[in-house]
């Protein structure tokens, strides 16, 4: 019997053993949720996994424990790694999960999301080897390993299925169905080595596993994540109006230096916003930003690298010359990537590592490859003007390619168009800017960007507006290790974009230089008198939307105005919550276990329910501490058992006789016998309850021991 118990707790520690490997590398795995692997990750789920190995053979308490401190002191440790403290703790257990899923993918490195994910795998790795200890169903501690791995997959959705990670997985889960409880390692394998076809049926398994996972690693996958609103919204100054301001700071001050390795290229535009929205009366910069990681898109060969200074503590908006791939700071981005900002305010001399693309050239772009789009009321009875200017630009011979169409339209623009930053009527209202293109063709840089763009859109094409700086090539310093680039504030400007398979285009419409101010502004249609003021422009649908955002932040400052105390304290419950829902988790499954097995014993026969209650009764005597031997018979069994149910002795012993008669002999009216048997195992268990207090009657109910290969009832 000793080494039957050897074998079997030999074999539940090494079932423990290899679903702590799994967990480390599911912590690996995780990394991919970041775009990086992070070492922190490994803390948790090993930590759970030792103290699991080495509580095993002590009771459920201790365990439960042990596990809650291991798991706690792994979260802390990977939050401390990096920098965080007490409080990325106590967010990992109860805000954690919203605010990674708020996040866009790859999650920025933060204590509170790295402790988070540690916290997912530890707990995971916890239940496994909880459920390790179970004899009949021994392959359910695979299930949180597997709800791990798809959770990993799900997080790191844009890098598809890792078929790099099942390999590991795979093979420890066949490793660990090996451990069966009742066998030990030498009797399974020869089970194994006996049977030829194992090898074929693996390798047919293997070959269904790779046709399945393949075209999933290989499709194009989509974030999962659900578009929640985040907890915090940015409210976004307008970029056109941030330009001006810009414009008119004199003297020009020094607001970034940018430092580009290599000298292939030093571009002159560097975009800080990108605005697609135009609502009839201004662009509207309706973004919603969410906190990322460095990397914002894949590596590409037209990309450049360099360091950005910055040299102002008042812009958070990073300037970029195209696309941006990786950005080394903590950011915040829109889905599309029009805008990236810093997510804390700069302080001045800070410097920040990027990568990003850079704007294709003209002589680059293919035939067929400009971005459609299709017509809106924005630009309704546009297209006629669009035409007229290239026809006239072009005398009578247009080109048929889109991209020649648009040059002619820059071209008419900068030579027949004056530019006029205090032009009257220069706002960007729709009937302002179809005065500017059918009538004075004077006006300020702002409205020869949004016509270029609504007159592109006229013809189909997708066009918006950006916003950055242009330098001329000649204030690009040079040397051997590279090119450097002082953005002013005089360096601010708009400009329109076109796109072109992915990427976007800019163009430049308007004029090189200002009109004097001694030419004269054409004169206006008589219909509109210098009196009368702005032609009305009716507001737009879209106006209705105004009174979300301030419900929203009326929500907010409710939110602000709770008490500290009660914000403490739903933090506090929240994280007890948190704590006390496996533990609760694991107590259902212990009862529930013990409940059909009860079930399953006290039906059937009259003879089987007799032996069934015999044997529920010596499952009680265990749990409550008994310890019965293998070769003990009913009645020493029954002996021993006064001890722990002392007003029970008359029932124990009836209930052993009746046990031996139904295994041994064909007792007359074996139902009349059940239902004797049935009582008294009720009175076994009401003596086995009454002398224990409430505390000890709450062990018994969820002890072990009878569930264990070591210790169970022999009957």
């Amino acid at each position: 019997m000793a080494g039957l118990e050897l074998i079997g707790m030999g074999v539940l520690r090494l079932r423990v053993v290899v679903l702590g490997l799994m967990g480390v590398v599911l912590a690996i795995a995780a990394g991919d949720i970041f775009d990086q692997v992070r070492w922190e990750l490994l803390i948790a789920p090993a930590a759970v996994a030792l103290v699991a190995l080495a509580l095993l053979e002590r009771n459920a308490v201790a365990r439960v424990v042990g596990g809650l401190v291991a798991l706690v002191g792994g979260v802390a440790g990977a939050a401390l790694l990096d920098g965080g403290d007490g409080s990325d703790v106590r967010v990992a257990f109860s805000s954690g999960p919203q605010r990674l899923l708020s996040t866009d993918w790859p999650s920025p490195i933060r204590p509170d999301l790295l402790a988070t994910t540690a916290m997912g795998v530890g707990a995971l790795v916890w239940v496994a080897a909880e459920l390790a200890r179970l004899r009949r169903l021994h392959l359910v501690p695979l299930m949180p390993m597997g709800v791990a791995h798809v959770l990993v997959i799900a997080l790191s959705a844009p890098n598809g299925v890792g078929l790099h990670w099942l390999v590991p997985i795979g093979l420890l889960a066949a490793v660990f169905a090996l451990f069966r409880p009742e066998l030990g390692l030498g009797e399974r394998w020869t089970l194994l080595a006996g049977e030829r076809r194992l090898v074929p049926l693996t390798a047919i398994a293997v070959g269904l596993a790779a046709a399945i996972a393949l075209p999933l690693a290989f499709a194009d996958r989509a974030d999962p994540r659900r578009n929640d609103q985040p907890e915090s919204a940015l409210t976004l100054l307008d970029p056109i109006e941030a330009t001006l301001a810009l414009q008119n700071i004199d003297p020009p001050v020094d607001l970034h230096e940018i430092r580009i390795d290599g000298t292939d290229a030093a571009p002159a535009r560097w975009r800080t916003a990108a605005l697609v929205a135009y609502d009839g009366r201004r662009w509207a910069p309706a973004l919603t930003l969410r906190p990322i990681g460095r990397r914002l898109a894949p590596d590409a060969d037209d990309a450049i690298s360099g360091t950005l200074s910055f040299l102002d503590d008042d812009l958070q908006l990073i300037p970029l010359p195209g696309g941006a791939i990786t950005v080394d700071t903590a950011i915040e981005t829109d889905p599309d990537r029009t805008i990236v900002r810093l997510a804390d305010r700069p302080t001045a001399g800070q410097e920040v590592r990027f990568s990003a693309r850079v704007e294709p050239r003209p002589s680059a772009v293919a035939p067929g490859s400009i971005g459609t789009r299709e017509l809106d009321e924005t630009v309704s009875g546009l297209t006629e003007f669009a035409e007229a200017i290239i026809a006239d630009e072009a005398d009578g011979a247009p080109p048929a390619d889109v991209l020649g169409r648009l040059q002619l339209i820059e071209s008419a623009m900068r030579n027949d168009f004056l530019l006029d930053p205090v032009a009257s009527g220069g706002g960007l209202q729709r009937t302002l800017i179809v005065r500017f293109i059918r009538d004075t063709r004077r006006g300020n840089s702002e409205q020869f960007a949004t016509s270029f763009v609504l007159l592109a859109r006229s013809l189909g094409v997708d066009a918006r507006v950006a916003t950055g700086f242009e330098v001329s090539p000649d204030r690009v310093e040079r040397d051997d290790n590279g090119a450097s680039i002082v953005l002013s504030s005089s360096d601010a400007a708009v400009w329109p974009e076109v796109s072109v398979d992915g990427e976007w285009l800019a163009f430049d419409p308007v004029p090189d230089e200002e009109v004097s101010e001694a030419t004269e502004e054409p004169p206006e249609e008589q219909v509109q008198t210098p009196a009368a003021p702005q032609p009305p422009i009716a507001p737009p649908p879209e106006s209705t939307d105004d009174p979300v955002v301030t419900e929203a932040d009326d929500i907010a400052t409710d939110d602000d105005a709770l008490p500290t105390v009660v914000r403490v304290g739903l933090q506090a419950a929240a994280v007890v919550g948190a704590l006390l829902v496996p533990l609760l988790l694991l107590v259902a499954l212990i009862l529930g276990v013990k409940w059909r097995r009860r079930r399953r014993r006290l039906s059937g026969p009259p003879d089987t329910r007799i032996r069934g209650a015999w044997t529920v009764a010596t499952n009680q005597l265990v749990d409550a501490g008994m310890s019965i031997g293998p070769a003990a018979t009913n009645n020493e069994i029954a002996d021993g058992g006064v001890e722990f149910a002392p007003t029970a002795d008359r029932e124990l012993h009836r209930l052993a006789v009746l046990a031996s008669a139904a295994t041994f002999g064909r007792p007359a009216r074996p139902d009349l016998l059940a239902e004797d048997a049935n009582a008294c195992l009720g009175q076994v268990e009401h003596s086995l309850a009454a002398e224990r207090t409430r505390w000890q009657r709450i062990r018994w109910r969820l002890s072990l021991r009878s569930l264990r290969s070591s210790t169970r009832s022999p009957v």
